[in-house]
């Protein structure tokens, strides 16, 4: 069956109050397609999902609409966040103890050169989100947390289901599965080794703590793996109506196109497009629900 955001009866009460033709009963399977696509649409380029609680009205209604009761799943990879740029040695651990205004580092050779890149330590070009600016430059104070942001592809994180941080083998640890590490969704495990915070509008980041990685973590780049649900409990009133107006306009077209001669079908575009910008408005962030 196929899953959206509105039912049936919410696409055929948007057609008549925008007086377009189309019989749902006989086109049943178009109209389902519609409310379909325009839902996996909505969460795309809104980058959020919606779900219906047990015992919510909107399911009473659904009938060959399959409404989300549960949030979904997702499993990314991403970077850790580093500087914009880096001061030259400034990830290296010190060697020698130099004057204060010594010119030493910018008269070195091939060979300091050399030596520079073996010693890179791209811990120490980890971006501090939470915490002092300087917590990974000696001497390290692994008892203050200090934590690095990553924004996640989905808003409004309800779980983490495994975290899979890079070592310094270049092999992969679960923070999620190891009981050395504690952590997850909520600002309950703040100060933990991670957690997931949502933010106004549901917008979604992970902290880590940098202290729980190794210290000499292989890689920076596709350095987390992330199985994790998201989703917003209850379907908004103006969510709905916005599926069904957006829906309604399409299966509009699709009839229009297959019955081109019919006379009520007369100016179809135009009250399309106006659905669609009613259903624009409603999704506005600032929209006043009715």
């Amino acid at each position: 069956m196929a899953t959206g955001y509105c039912t049936l009866e919410d696409l055929r009460r948007a057609l008549q109050k925008s007086a377009l033709p189309g019989d749902l009963g006989q086109d049943k399977q178009l109209a389902v397609d519609a409310i379909a696509s325009q839902s996996r649409w909505l969460e795309r380029a809104y980058k959020r999902h919606w779900y219906a609680p047990d015992g919510a009205d909107i399911l009473s209604e659904a009938t060959e609409i399959d409404i989300p009761t549960a949030p979904r799943t997702r499993d990314d990879e991403h970077d850790i966040s580093s500087h914009g740029g880096m001061v030259h040695g400034a990830s290296e651990r010190d060697r020698h103890r130099f004057r204060k205004n010594s010119d030493a580092l910018l008269e070195s050779g091939p060979r300091y050169e050399h030596w520079r890149k073996d010693r890179r330590d791209p811990k120490r070009e980890i971006r501090i989100a939470i915490g002092e600016p300087e917590a990974l430059e000696p001497p390290v104070d692994e008892t203050v947390p200090a934590y690095t942001r990553i924004r996640l592809d989905r808003k409004d994180v309800d779980a983490i289901n495994e975290l899979h941080v890079i070592n310094a083998e270049g092999g992969y640890d679960d923070w999620v599965a190891e009981d050395a590490y504690d952590g997850g969704a909520g600002l309950t495990h703040r100060g933990e080794d991670y957690w997931g915070r949502v933010n106004n509008d549901g917008i979604s980041e992970l902290y880590l703590n940098v202290h729980a990685m190794d210290d000499e973590i292989a890689s920076l780049s596709n350095a987390i793996y992330l199985d994790w649900d998201y989703g917003a409990e209850n379907i908004p009133s103006n969510v709905r109506r916005a599926v069904a107006l957006l829906s309604g306009a399409e299966f509009t077209e699709e009839i229009s196109v297959q019955i081109p001669d019919n006379a009520k079908l007369y100016n179809v575009e135009s009250k399309a497009e106006e659905m669609r910008e009613r259903a624009e408005k409603l999704l506005e962030p600032d929209s006043k629900l009715p």
